[in-house]
């Protein structure tokens, strides 16, 4: 979902690119700067109606990294 709804290059880009299609979660490092414009263009597929049927995934992954963002904690116990 990061890959079709956010703008992502680089180092991040090809991380998430590596990243194998049966693993359902993996840890990726990234600045705040990053973390940052990432929630950001995920909210804005979710805002603009481009995530569609996605929607409510794409919501759910923003508040999970907004969480993130908030309390440096990217484990999944206290979302998901």
């Amino acid at each position: 979902m990061i890959l079709k709804y956010g703008y992502v290059s680089g180092r991040l880009e090809a991380s998430l690119r590596r990243w194998p299609k049966g693993q359902a979660i993996r840890r990726v490092g990234m600045t705040r700067v990053e973390l940052q414009w990432l929630i950001g263009d995920l909210s804005h597929s979710c805002v603009k109606g481009k995530a569609g049927s996605d929607v409510e995934a794409v919501a759910d992954l923003c508040d999970h990294l907004d969480y993130a963002q908030r309390t440096g904690d990217g484990g999944l116990d206290m979302m998901w």
